[in-house]
């Protein structure tokens, strides 16, 4: 059956007779002698289908629920038609079988992949588990069994120092801070070591009172306290911790940048005041081409890196002293990444079981839509708009009514068509275009 080539089917398109016997379309009807029907120039098949409806709607007096019954015996006895041509049956099914073949084979590697992640990699790693923990008690057993002895020199020197570097970033800051926030610089205190290097820092901040000493005492805790946070950031494992890292640099870079600015800019106002030349007044940009600025710079903020940094190594290196410990600590983490990775290989696991859920579940409707008959949706577009074309013939001409009537029997026979054919095409999803 093709879609240029459909022949009227002795079963699917049958006429009653006044006696309620089924005639042939090719059989005369008895009133058949108003009818007058000019045959299709394209296809000869279209002119018994607007025969057929043209008898139709005269038969119901183009009533349109009588069209929508008459419409649904057509679609049913042309598919009680189609069912007999298995050959044509085989080949509109064949996408179909395709489909399920296809989600057979997806079915069977997302159970695959699966089976291997429950079978294999989570056993796997909860075997791994259980053999660090088993390491483990172990070391707590037999600690003597685990001994790994840092350098005790290298860890000496590294302590001494690093304490040297305490205090010269003590000596530095209370002196910077009291110099950038509340000392008044005269003549003699021109030279930037004597300016950020004051061995009365302490006693003047006395002298301009509490608010000042405690500024000034404990403005090196700040820095140290941020070298410490570079050491807790740098013992993190997650990739931000460089960013909190490159925050508590920037953070000190800035502190250490107002401390040398208020400093540099008190020595070069004193200049320009003492100076027989109009010198233009100090801004930001002045003081990244002033050498004293980065001077002053490079004696804190520099010196601030390497004690930070060393401290990271020193506490390192310290943590060895206990070994036993510092094993357990290894394979602590250990277990907690292992863990980790068993609660990804379950998350992927779900991911797969949802995927195989919705792959089984299409497979079954599709096996499901091979039980239904198959039919070409054109076909029947191709058979029930010629039918119409034959009911709305004798709306226009057999029809006795007014052009009003008429008017509203051809708006809702064109309605009543439209949802039949909108309605199958949402209900028969096994329609084939």
């Amino acid at each position: 059956m093709t879609e240029n080539n459909l022949h009227p089917i002795d079963t699917l398109f049958q006429k009653p007779s006044p006696n309620g016997q089924l005639l042939h379309p090719s059989q005369p009807h008895p009133d058949d002698a108003e009818v007058s029907v000019s045959p299709a120039a394209d296809d000869p098949s279209s002119y018994e289908w607007k025969k057929y409806g043209f008898l139709q709607s005269k038969n119901h007096n183009a009533n349109p629920i009588a069209l929508d019954l008459e419409l649904h015996k057509l679609l049913e006895q042309y598919r009680k038609t189609v069912q007999t041509d298995e050959k044509e049956q085989e080949e509109m099914k064949s996408p179909v079988r395709a489909r399920v073949v296809s989600l057979d084979v997806e079915i069977q590697k997302l159970s695959g992949q699966a089976e291997r992640v429950r079978q294999e990699k989570i056993p796997a790693r909860e075997k791994k588990i259980g053999d660090v923990k088993n390491e483990i008690g172990d070391i707590r057993r037999n600690p003597e069994h685990y001994q790994e002895k840092p350098s005790k020199l290298g860890l000496v020197l590294m302590g001494l120092v690093l304490v040297l570097l305490t205090v010269y970033l003590w000596i530095f800051y209370t002196s910077a801070s009291y110099s950038a926030f509340f000392r008044q610089f005269t003549a003699d205190d021109i030279n930037v070591a004597n300016s950020i290097f004051d061995p009365r820092a302490i006693a003047n901040a006395w002298e301009k009172g509490a608010p000042a000493l405690v500024l000034v005492i404990t403005m090196p805790f700040i820095f140290l306290g941020l070298g410490i946070l570079m050491h807790k950031f740098l013992e993190e494992k997650h990739f931000s911790k460089w960013i909190k890292l490159a925050l508590v640099i920037a953070a000190t870079f800035v502190f250490d940048y107002i401390i040398a600015y208020e400093i540099v800019k008190k020595i070069y106002d004193l200049q320009a005041l003492n100076s027989l030349e109009d010198l233009p007044p100090y801004n930001y940009r002045s003081a990244f081409a002033d050498i004293n600025f980065w001077l002053i710079i490079f004696a804190g903020f520099v010196t601030y890196l390497i004690w930070g940094f060393l401290f990271e190594k020193f506490m390192t290196e310290n943590r060895k002293l206990d070994h036993a410990g510092e094993h357990i600590r290894i394979r602590e983490k250990e277990i907690i990444e292992l863990e980790k990775e068993i609660r990804e290989l379950n998350q992927e696991v779900d991911v797969l079981d949802k995927k195989l859920l919705e792959k089984q579940r299409d497979k079954a409707l599709s096996e499901n839509e091979l039980n239904n008959i198959f039919f070409r949706t054109r076909e029947v577009e191709y058979v029930i708009y010629h039918y119409m074309s034959g009911w709305m013939q004798f709306i226009e001409g057999g029809l006795m009514a007014t052009p009003a009537q008429k008017e509203g029997l051809r708006t809702e026979t064109r309605k009543t068509v439209m949802n039949f054919l909108n309605t199958q095409k949402s209900k028969y999803i096994h329609a084939t275009a």
